[in-house]
């Protein structure tokens, strides 16, 4: 069987949460002691969208700590595209030595990729700043994402989510625009992500930000009683039901959410998702329909 131990691929848990620390935003080192397979990660996602202008961006950091090598960068597009490398900007590095955290004092506090994409952390668990610049094809960003809520921590104490209010300035091949948005940022350290066959259909990861007091995060399978595959791909219901977790944030509560199901209508042709309709129960017996 498999190794993976990422919360992405294995039952959740109901329970409620852990606790982020402020020494969670830096490099888990002790994780290499307790655990030396070569797919052990550490993972740091910050992006951020300007949604009048249809634009996403994807910031990543990928960290393999006992292979010495991490892989990232900065990712923004416009609309929807057929491939990453039709992205106004594709600048992601695989196999890059990871001395710029492990060596001279450095870590994932303040780290800058070879490709010139910086992440910081201005004030631990609650604000960060990402920057990056490429003149030559007018692509840059500067922007600080301010907390909306306090981290939503697995109970493993091994991930959490973060629902944040990105401002700043964005440049895409040369056309300015202002970013003033929500964006759910992510941390993940100590787990093994296998490259092994998982025998499990996609795994969807939707978030929706109403405001500075309600959003919902919803990770799962979809529900294969109403898959399109479901004849091809025989998956049982009762692993959805396992795996299937999220949280609710709503009035200043930070509450877990018990059960999940999620509907999508797929577009084959382009190879992604239409539609999505998402029932999630939180730990008060709410229920919140998202489409």
């Amino acid at each position: 069987g498999s190794a993976n131990t990422s919360y992405f691929m294995n039952a959740q848990t109901a329970d409620r949460f852990g606790q982020a620390q402020p020494h969670d935003e830096g490099m888990h080192r002790a994780a290499r002691e307790e655990n030396d397979h070569p797919a052990l990660v550490e993972t740091v996602f910050a992006g951020f969208n300007v949604p009048e202008a249809d634009i996403h961006c994807l910031n990543y950091i990928w960290l393999h700590p006992n292979l010495r090598l991490m892989s990232g960068g900065a990712w923004c597009w416009r609309g929807f595209v057929g491939s990453q490398l039709e992205a106004d900007l594709f600048d992601m590095r695989d196999f890059v030595p990871d001395t710029a955290i492990t060596d001279d004092g450095g870590d994932l506090t303040d780290v800058t990729l070879p490709n010139g994409y910086r992440y910081q952390v201005v004030e631990p668990l609650q604000s960060i700043r990402m920057t990056y610049d490429d003149p030559a094809r007018g692509n840059g960003f500067d922007v600080t994402q301010t907390a909306i809520m306090p981290p939503a921590m697995l109970p493993s104490n091994r991930h959490f989510d973060q629902v944040m209010r990105s401002t700043g300035t964005l440049r895409l091949r040369g056309e300015e625009f202002e970013v003033n948005s929500y964006a759910v940022r992510d941390r993940s350290w100590g787990e093994a992500r296998t490259e092994d066959p998982a025998g499990a259909s996609a795994i969807h990861w939707l978030v929706a930000v109403f405001g500075d007091d309600y959003a919902v995060h919803v990770t799962g399978l979809q529900d294969p009683t109403t898959a399109h595959w479901r004849d091809d791909f025989p998956e049982d219901p009762a692993r959805a039901a396992a795996m299937n977790r999220g949280w609710v944030w709503r009035d200043g509560q930070l509450l877990t959410v018990t059960e999940a199901r999620i509907e999508t209508e797929w577009d084959t042709a382009h190879r992604r998702q239409a539609a999505h309709r998402v029932v999630a129960v939180d730990e008060t017996g709410a229920e919140h329909v998202l489409h």
